[in-house]
């Protein structure tokens, strides 16, 4: 029956003639689409621009190959044959192209010779061109070329960055020279002219070999590094062929960048947010087409009267509720596609310079959506709609044909042994929810990796659903506490009973209004919760920003690159005019503990202690202040002062250590590699006496300065003895500047200074960290607002069901205008049933979302202790306002009802049938 002409023609007649009604439901069923739109622009966007990038920084590349020995200079000629034999004999899968690379600065000259433009941190690659013909083959012709020795190829970043084109001249500077070249080539970013490895390159340059050894510094026939490439498309990314008769390292570049394009993708975010709003929008929809049912139930009783079937009665609705989905799978897809890209451009766009000056590897992000993909995203959204606009017409048939013909007045429910059995078993699973959660969220939090992550979710929502019958049935039953409370504020008695009256008898409709509220307000509170987590561990404001006090370094691995540093800040006058002091720092590590990872040892200093002295988070009693204790340390060979993981965990230092305490502290043998069950060998011990406890590292800056522990200068001569580098560190040490590292100006121009004084390894972390901060705190906004925007399907159901409620209920509103119950009092009768739905819903999802998000929290405190060591303040100046501001709409919303109800004459509503 439902491919009949006059049935659509009918469904389409009726959305017309109840057009308001129409405008609501598409609307609603609009905004779950829109959200679903929106995180769909927003993965397709990460997944096309993240693979454009990768092109663009690899290309053929697919990993990189280093010698096993850390000390090594690189591979030999022999080695690179041997390498290069294997792959051509035995393994046609597989490319490999020797390299060497350098970093240097780059200053463009204009044609009077004078300075155009200067670009820090570039890496300077030399190969073989012919090897690298065949290496990348799709641009054999550029590499065909060669490079001449005084000749430069650069790529069209690198160049609009310098401001140069191909024939100027280009001066590049090393540590400790510079050559004048000529700007030979500018080609596409892409492969082997776009490589920037894993370093915050600014650029890349191609220069001869000969040339970038003599900037690297690197004898004839070596090669630090080897590139591999794989021909094959069916190889995953992390395969490698294995060399028997040689060892090496493998980067697994590409992997590596697909992983980084992972954790980019907020769409797990955004599809947390999208699926509440989801779930809202299709109870919301299945709410408001049971009520159009319902309204239909007059017309349909005549129809089944005279012969129709259920299922012919349900194909007839079945095509109005069709109809409806198509329109609101339409509207929503197509503002949800505009609003991705608009939020794509929003959300990655705003920073995405300063962030690629900051990183070489930032990822830029545009907005993409392929045709194909709007089509599968249109037929999705549609066909989620349309199962349940099928729920929905297979009820609609479905009625005692006496009642429908009798009309108006409610429906009482029928409630038999199996729906009694049912209402029980679902307690019984709230109630196992509750506790799950509740047990999970306060008591022990759990790893939520794999199938754990979707149990906790379940449990959240389920106790979410059943705290909300809970509060529900207890507003029911509270008609006098209520009556006093709102008689207070002048509310009418009965205007309160008759408000939580019909909430009872329309139990269902009820809980699903308030439930959408609940959802709305638990993802809102989830989000702002976890989101001022995230921004507030990078915070710059309030995390350390400093290195030992201060706000810029320089690392060095030899004494003349020290010397170099030195000389550089003292002898060029804009540095040496803003930097206040610089000092000396070369810290090591020690193994001080049986069961735990070696910490870095420092002397405390009278240069220390001029800067801004780290925070203690505990002290011994008998100093008065935090500056005692650090004079202590100073004066004192007998005193230490320990990391914040001597505090926290026995297992450290057993037994447990407190301020003040006097131990021996033991020195072990370091290891690269030791067995599991191998214990480690007692070298030294000396008695010391705690002075403090730092407080927990929120941020850590520098690897070499992990587990910070202060001591005296005589001990730390004493252990340096014992003392060792990690394999990833591989500094001698650090000059530390102090200045205004605030200034972000300043910050920048001494980054300029240094680079054009040889000095490449500058940094300010204040300068890096502030863009992905800001960028972090933007993207927080965005989700926030989206969860906000999704409240507006609650907000229209209310306004859907308060509206039913004055059309269902207008012979009871006439009945009482004729026996003489004023209008203010039917006026605040709907008034209140739409206060107390909402705010009971608003209080469920505040209340379950802070426990969620406390779950959550603890979770990530756990599995990231140093990343989440920040103590964040739960924000109540953003989570009070919006479910204020919610209450409020809510209130907005049933003033035009309440209204509705006041104009209806008592000779009309006791004429009227539900419509």
């Amino acid at each position: 029956m439902i491919g009949s002409g006059i049935v659509w023609r009918m469904a389409w007649s009726n959305l017309r003639k109840q057009w308001k009604q129409t405008l609501l439901t598409i609307a609603a069923g609009a905004i779950g689409a829109m959200l679903i739109a929106v995180s769909f622009v927003n993965y397709d966007s990460v997944r096309i621009s993240g693979e454009r990038w990768i092109e663009t920084r690899l290309g053929p590349i697919s990993s990189k190959l280093t010698p096993e020995e850390q000390l090594s200079a690189g591979f030999t000629s022999e080695q690179v044959a041997l390498l290069e034999k294997y792959v051509d004999e035995r393994s046609t899968d597989y490319r490999v192209l020797p390299y060497v690379g350098a970093e240097a600065t780059l200053r463009a000259h204009d044609s009077k010779g004078e300075e155009s433009g200067v670009l820090k941190s570039v890496l300077v690659l030399g190969f073989s061109t012919e090897k690298a013909a065949r290496f990348d083959s799709a641009r054999a012709e550029l590499w065909s070329r060669g490079i001449g020795e005084n000749e430069v190829i650069l790529n069209e970043a690198t160049a609009s960055q310098l401001g140069v084109a191909a024939g100027d001249a280009l001066e590049i500077i090393a540590s400790d020279g510079s050559k004048l070249l000529r700007v030979r080539e500018i080609t596409p970013e892409q492969g082997l002219t776009g490589f920037r490895d894993y370093g915050a390159y600014g650029g890349t340059a191609i220069v001869s070999e000969a040339l970038a050894r003599e900037i690297a510094k690197i004898g004839e026939g070596i090669y630090p590094a080897i590139w591999t490439g794989t021909v094959n498309d069916s190889l995953p990314d992390r395969a490698m062929f294995i060399l028997p008769e040689l060892n090496y390292e493998i980067h697994y570049l590409k992997a590596d960048y697909r992983d980084k394009l992972e954790r980019l993708n907020f769409t797990i975010i955004i599809g947390i947010i999208s699926l509440v709003a989801i779930a809202s929008s299709l109870i919301f929809m299945r709410q408001v087409l049971v009520m159009i049912s319902e309204s239909r139930r007059g017309m349909y009783g005549v129809l089944r009267a005279i012969g129709l079937s259920p299922g012919q009665i349900g194909a007839m609705f079945a095509a109005e509720a069709l109809l409806l989905s198509l329109l609101s799978a339409l509207v929503g897809s197509l503002i949800g596609i505009g609003a991705g890209y608009g939020l794509v451009s929003l959300f990655y766009g705003t920073y995405s310079d300063v962030l690629q000056r900051m990183t070489g590897m930032h990822i830029p992000i545009h907005p993409h959506l392929s045709i194909v993909g709007a089509v599968l995203l249109f037929i999705s959204i549609f066909v989620f709609l349309a199962v349940v606009s099928a729920f929905a017409a297979h009820k609609a048939g479905r009625f005692p044909v006496v009642e429908a013909l009798r009309g108006g007045g409610e429906r009482l429910a029928r409630k038999g042994y199996k729906h009694r059995l049912f209402g029980w078993v679902l307690t019984g699973a709230g109630v196992y929810f509750t506790v799950i959660h509740f047990y999970l969220a306060f008591v022990e939090t759990p790893d939520l990796s794999g199938g754990n992550l979707l149990w906790v979710c379940v449990s959240w929502l389920g106790a979410c659903c059943f705290l909300l019958f809970l509060l529900i049935r207890l507003l029911s039953i509270m008609s006098g506490p209520l009556s006093r409370l709102f008689g207070r504020l002048g509310i009418p008695p009965l205007s309160v009973m008759l408000a939580t009256k019909y909430p009872r008898s329309q139990s269902g409709r009820t809980y699903t209004t308030a439930l959408l509220f609940a959802l709305i307000m638990m993802i809102v509170t989830f989000t702002v919760t976890i989101m001022g987590l995230i921004t507030a561990s990078g915070d710059v404001s309030q995390t350390p920003q400093t290195v030992l006090g201060n706000g810029g370094y320089a690392s060095y691995q030899s004494e003349s690159e020290r010397d170099h540093i030195m000389s550089v800040a003292d002898g060029d006058d804009f540095i040496s005019e803003h930097v206040e002091a610089h000092m000396i720092s070369e810290p090591f590590m020690i193994e001080m503990t049986p069961d735990w990872v070696a910490q870095a040892i420092l002397p405390v200093t009278e240069e220390l202690l001029k800067r801004e002295l780290p925070p203690l988070a505990e002290r011994d009693p008998r100093f008065g202040s935090d500056e005692e204790a650090w004079e202590a340390v100073l004066n004192d060979p007998g005193y230490i002062m320990l990391p914040y993981f001597y505090k926290t965990r026995d297992d450290v230092f057993k037994p447990g250590l407190k301020a003040g305490d006097t131990a021996a502290f033991p020195v072990y043998e370091y290891k690269k590699l030791r067995a599991m069950d191998e214990p480690k060998v007692l070298l030294f011990e000396k008695s010391l006496t705690v002075a403090g406890f730092l407080q927990k590292e929120a941020y850590l800056h520098v690897i070499d300065y992990y587990g910070e522990t202060f001591m005296h200068a005589d001990v730390v001569d004493e252990l340096k003895a014992f003392g060792f580098k990690w394999e990833n560190q591989r500094a001698l040490g650090f000059v530390l500047f102090d200045f205004d590292y605030r200034d972000v100006e300043l910050a920048q121009q001494l980054e300029d200074r240094f680079a054009l004084n040889g000095v490449l390894g500058f940094t300010v972390p204040y300068l890096n960290n502030s863009a992905e901060y800001l960028m972090n705190k933007q993207l927080g906004i965005g989700f926030v607002g989206c969860a906000v925007f999704s409240g507006i399907i609650s907000l229209m159901g209310l306004a859907v069901v308060q509206y039913r409620t004055v059309r269902e209920r207008g012979r009871q509103i006439a009945m009482m205008r004729c026996i003489g119950v004023p209008g203010k009092q039917i006026y605040w009768m709907f008034m209140l049933e739409g206060i107390v739905i909402s705010a009971a819903g608003l209080l469920t999802g505040w209340g379950i979302g802070a426990s969620g998000a406390l779950l959550f929290t603890q979770a990530a405190r756990r599995d990231m202790p140093d990343y989440m060591a920040f103590e964040p303040s739960y924000l109540y100046e953003i989570i009070l306002p919006i479910m204020l501001g919610l209450l409020l709409l809510s209130v907005l919303v049933n003033i035009a009802p309440a209204r509705a109800a006041l104009k209806l004459k008592a000779a009309e509503g006791l004429r009227s049938n539900d419509e």
